[in-house]
C-alpha cells in the first residue's frame, strides 16, 4: 500500500516547514506542522466515527482554519469531500444530502437549523459534527435527529500521530462538487486523486507565482474549486494564505496591505466594485503584483491595471476541468481574451452538428485533456448527461465562445443564457457588454422573460454606480442606439445591487423570477419624461 500522492506532498511540506507559517485567519496565525497536526486529529476522530476509505464527507461550512483541518482528513483517508454552497437550503440542500447520501456532515451552529430541516433527507447513519459547538462531546441523540458531536471537544482529546497508510488508486473519487442548476437538480462533478493533485501543483505554477514565504489573499468559499486551489496551491508552494470569510468591498485594499498579499483571485463583479469605488492617491501603493480569474471587463481591464498598478491574469476553466484551464499568455495579453488552451487539452468551437468553426464564427466551447487525471471522472449517479457531455473524448462544456486566428478563445456566456426573441437567438453577454460601457453603469445582467406572444423578452437589469442618475428612457435610447433593433431590451429594472452566489456571480434566476409585472416597460412607457429613478434591490446575497 501507498500514501495518496497528494497526502504525501502535503505531509513531506508540513515536515520541511514545520515551523513556518501558512495560514492567517483573523488575529491567528497556523504553522506549516500546526496544520497538517489538526489534520491528523480530525482524521483520528474520523475513524473512531467508523468512516472507511471512500466513505462521503459533507461540508456545511464557512471559510475557516477548521475547514482546511477536515479537508486535509479527507485527503489522509481516502475519503470523498462533498463541499456544499453554503447558501444552500430547503429542496436543493436536501436534494444534494439525499443525493450525495454523506456518512458525515460536518457544519456549525448557525447553519445548524437548514441541516435540521433537511435530516429525512441524509442517511440514517450520518453522523453530524458541529464545529464551534462547546457541550458536551456528544449530545444526547433527539428523535428524528442523528447524534451530534463537537468538534472542538473531540480534538482536544484527538490524537496528532501519523496515521497509517491507506491504499489508493488515481481515479478514487477525491470530491463531488455540487455545479449551480439552474434548469434542473444540481450536477455533482467527481474529482479523482489524480485529478485533485495536480490542481493545486498547476494552480501555483501558473496562477499564485509565488516564491516561498510570499502570500496570497483569498476571499472566495473553500467550497469552490478556485479557492481550493489558490490554498492547496499556496501550501505546496511554500507560500502563506491569508483567508477572509468574504469579500468586503469596503476593506478589501486594507486586509491586501495588511497581509502583505501579492496575489489574489478576482471574479469580473469584483473588479467591477472595486473600481466603483472613489479613487484614492494610494491605490497604486499596495503589494499586488497578479490577480487572476475569469470575466475581467474588457472596458475598465487596462485602467484597472493602471489604477491599482497590478496585471490582470484572465482564465477560463470550469468545475469540470479541474487541473486544465484557457489561459492569457504573459508575453502576449489579449484584452477581451480568455486566454489560449494549455499543452495538456485541445480545445474547438463546434457548431450545432458538432462541426469545426472557423476563426470569428460562435459556437459551442468543447475540450479534450491530453492524458488521464486531468479533469473530472464524470457527474455522480448520472450516466446519462455523461453520454450526453462526453463524445469521442471531447467535453462538450455547455458555454458559448470563439477563437480568433491566433488561437485565442473569446467566452461569450453560457448556452442557457442566450433568448429566444422572435426567431432570434439573442446573446445576453453580447447586451451586457455594450451596457456596461455606459459611464453611468457599473454593472449588468440580462435575462429573457415569458412573453405573450410565445418564446422570450429581453429585460435589462442594471446597478449605477455610487452618485451616477439614469433614468430608464435614457437607457433605453442609449440601447436603441448600440444594439441591433431585436436585442434593445424591452424591459428596464434599475437596482441598488444584484443578487449574488458566495463567490459573487449574479443569481440570474432571481432577476428572471421577478419577471416584467413590476419594471419599467418600453411599450407602457411615455418617452422624455426623464422622471427621477429609486432604485431597488432583490434578495440580496454577498458572502
Amino acid at each position: 500500500m501507498s500514501k495518496p500522492f497528494l497526502r504525501q506532498l502535503i505531509e513531506q511540506k508540513a515536515a520541511d516547514l514545520a515551523n513556518q507559517p501558512f495560514l492567517t485567519f483573523g488575529d491567528q496565525v497556523y504553522s506549516y506542522g500546526e496544520i497538517d497536526r489538526q489534520g491528523n486529529r480530525v482524521a483520528h476522530l474520523m475513524l473512531e466515527l467508523g468512516l472507511q476509505p471512500g466513505d462521503r464527507v459533507a461540508f456545511l461550512l464557512p471559510n475557516s482554519p477548521e475547514f482546511i483541518y477536515s479537508w486535509l482528513a479527507t485527503i489522509k483517508l481516502n475519503l470523498t469531500l462533498v463541499s456544499l454552497n453554503t447558501q444552500l437550503k430547503g429542496e436543493v440542500l436536501g436534494y444534494i444530502a439525499q443525493h450525495s447520501e454523506p456518512s458525515l456532515l460536518i457544519t456549525t451552529c448557525a447553519l445548524l437549523p437548514e441541516v435540521e430541516n433537511i435530516a429525512p433527507a441524509l442517511p440514517a447513519n450520518c453522523r453530524w459534527l458541529v464545529v464551534d459547538q462547546e457541550n458536551d462531546q456528544k449530545e444526547t441523540k433527539q428523535p428524528g435527529r442523528p447524534e451530534v458531536f463537537s468538534l472542538a471537544k473531540m480534538l482536544a482529546v484527538a490524537s496528532s500521530d501519523p496515521l497509517p497508510e491507506i491504499a489508493v488508486r488515481e481515479d478514487d473519487p477525491a470530491m463531488i462538487i455540487y455545479t449551480s442548476g439552474t434548469t434542473g437538480h444540481p450536477k455533482g462533478v467527481v474529482i479523482g486523486r489524480r485529478a485533485q493533485t495536480n490542481h493545486p501543483l498547476y494552480y501555483h505554477r501558473e496562477m499564485l507565482r509565488t516564491a516561498p514565504g510570499e502570500v496570497a489573499f483569498n476571499y472566495l468559499p473553500l467550497f469552490h474549486v478556485t479557492a481550493q486551489g489558490t490554498t492547496m496551491g499556496s501550501f505546496l508552494g511554500g507560500g502563506q494564505v491569508s483567508l477572509a470569510t468574504g469579500f468586503n468591498v469596503f476593506g478589501f485594499w486594507k486586509q491586501i496591505r495588511r497581509s502583505r498579499a501579492v496575489v489574489f483571485p478576482y471574479l469580473g463583479a469584483v473588479l467591477n466594485m472595486l473600481n466603483a469605488r472613489p479613487a484614492r492617491p494610494d491605490d497604486a501603493d499596495n503589494p499586488v503584483r497578479i490577480a487572476f480569474g475569469a470575466a475581467a471587463p474588457a472596458e475598465i481591464w487596462a485602467s484597472f491595471e493602471k489604477r491599482f498598478a497590478l496585471r490582470l491574469l484572465e482564465t477560463y476553466g470550469q468545475s469540470e476541468w479541474m487541473a486544465i484551464w484557457v489561459l492569457q499568455p504573459s508575453d502576449k495579453p489579449r484584452i477581451g481574451a480568455a486566454g489560449k488552451a494549455p499543452a495538456r487539452c485541445e480545445v474547438k468551437v463546434v457548431d450545432e452538428n458538432d462541426r469545426d468553426l472557423p476563426p470569428g464564427r460562435l459556437g459551442q466551447i468543447i475540450m479534450r485533456p491530453a492524458g488521464p487525471g486531468l479533469m473530472m471522472n464524470g457527474y455522480y449517479r448520472q450516466p446519462e448527461l455523461n453520454a450526453r457531455v462526453f463524445k469521442d473524448g471531447w467535453f462538450y462544456t455547455g458555454d458559448a465562445g470563439e477563437l480568433d486566428a491566433d488561437g485565442y478563445l473569446y467566452f461569450r456566456g453560457r448556452l442557457k443564457d442566450y433568448i429566444r426573441r422572435r426567431g432570434e437567438n439573442i446573446s445576453a453577454f453580447e447586451i451586457e457588454r455594450v451596457v456596461n460601457c455606459h459611464p453611468a453603469i457599473q454593472e449588468s445582467a440580462v435575462v429573457g422573460v415569458p412573453s405573450a406572444l410565445g418564446e422570450e423578452e429581453v429585460k435589462l437589469c442594471v446597478v449605477l454606480k455610487p452618485g451616477q442618475a439614469l433614468d430608464e428612457e435614457t437607457l433605453w435610447q442609449y440601447c436603441k442606439a448600440g444594439l441591433p433593433r431585436f436585442m434593445v431590451p424591452r424591459y428596464i429594472e434599475i437596482l441598488t445591487e444584484f443578487p449574488r452566489t458566495a463567490t459573487q456571480r449574479v443569481r440570474k434566476f432571481l432577476l428572471a423570477a421577478n419577471g416584467s409585472g413590476s419594471v419599467w416597460d418600453r411599450k407602457k412607457s411615455v418617452k422624455n419624461t426623464n422622471r427621477p429613478i429609486k432604485p431597488k434591490i432583490v434578495n440580496l446575497v454577498i458572502e
